[in-house]
């Protein structure tokens, strides 16, 4: 299949367009941008700068892919976007470029990102990323492979968010989430993203490893955080064990979110 330009679309003379790309009505595509093979993009979706769309990439109508950070900061340096393979872009997402000289706003493969959700500058996600309605990352956020924010989700800047992690609806994100978690609306730990884990590709003993690894974390009696990394480094085997470590041991801007009092095991 042929590529296909909409006589009422505006595509830039620097664009490289790749082949069986399906440009809509009232499309921009402004600046050297990218685009991959088999891309579908609806009408009214504006692309720019220095951005590169991955091959069958959907961009749903008025979505918004490499226009200039939200941040005062920038003055028109060359910065980038750029959006993995196979990823979903529904209606008015919007992902800025990066901010800082030289940058990059990274969205995986085969991510999919719903109605109104926001990708903000030197934003990294991973792969198999689901952001629902609504969904907001602020700068500098970092989300793990196969995570799953809910509905109106406010993700503060610098936060890390660990691979198979899964955050309520309407929920608040102010610090660092571990891997393999179920947050509640406050930012806390409630449990394990039990389902989650037993759907991907890990060991049917992932859940009680994990288990095991945020008992020693964060239900340490009278003993300090830096007793149950201690004693976590001694025991961790497993992948999901040493995944976890190599998280809580990178540095943090936000710190670590703790166990919520009420959570559900």
């Amino acid at each position: 299949m042929g590529t296909f330009i909409h006589p009422t679309a505006i595509v830039d003379a620097k664009a490289a367009i790749g082949k069986g790309v399906s440009i809509g009505p009232f499309c921009v595509i402004d600046g050297n941008v990218k685009i991959g093979r088999g891309c579908n993009l609806y009408q009214g979706v504006y692309v720019t700068g220095w951005t590169e769309i991955g091959d069958e990439c959907v961009l749903h109508p008025h979505v918004i892919v490499g226009h200039a950070p939200q941040d005062t900061k920038y003055s028109g340096e060359r910065t980038y976007c750029k959006i993995g393979r196979g990823t979903i872009l529904r209606e008015n997402v919007t992902i800025h470029r990066g901010t800082t000289p030289e940058s990059t706003t990274v969205v995986g493969e085969d991510c999919f990102l719903l109605g109104g959700s926001h990708v903000a500058h030197n934003c990294t996600l991973g792969n198999r990323v689901t952001l629902i309605n609504n969904a907001m990352l602020a700068g500098h956020v970092t989300i793990g492979d196969g995570c799953t924010l809910g509905g109106g989700t406010g993700v503060h800047q610098f936060v890390r968010i660990g691979e198979l992690a899964m955050v309520r609806g309407n929920s608040r994100v102010p610090m660092d989430v571990v891997p393999f978690a179920m947050v509640d609306s406050t930012g806390k730990i409630a449990g394990i993203n039990r389902i989650g884990v037993r759907r991907s590709e890990l060991d049917l003993n992932a859940v009680p490893e994990i288990r095991d690894v945020y008992r020693l974390l964060f239900e340490r009696g009278g003993d300090s955080f830096e007793t149950g990394l201690l004693a976590l480094e001694k025991v961790a085997a497993s992948e999901v064990q040493l995944k976890i470590l190599q998280f809580v041991k990178l540095t943090s801007k936000r710190g670590l979110a703790g166990m919520s009092r009420g959570r559900s095991g």
